[in-house]
């Protein structure tokens, strides 16, 4: 599933801390960061936050537990 556009990361990344199982991010390169790794927010927050970058809304997101998306879904797009 895709972001919103106008979503809060802040709050988005402290919902993925109580996410059961794993929560990815994959670019549209393949590249793989794990939401849950505090090194992996901080190069998913670098990124997106550079003016030039597109890499917030081209990627998706993943989780392995289905429960994760429903706490999620405040921050994601509809598909």
């Amino acid at each position: 599933m895709k972001l919103k556009y106008d979503v809060d990361l802040p709050a988005f990344l402290l919902k993925v801390d109580l996410c059961p199982g794993e929560v990815l991010y994959t670019t549209q390169e393949g590249d793989c960061l794990n939401l849950k790794s505090q090194l992996s927010k901080y190069v998913f927050l670098a990124a997106a936050n550079a003016k030039s970058s597109s890499l917030l809304h081209s990627g998706s997101i993943t989780c392995s537990e289905s429960t994760a998306l429903e706490t999620l879904r405040p921050y994601l797009a509809e598909s």
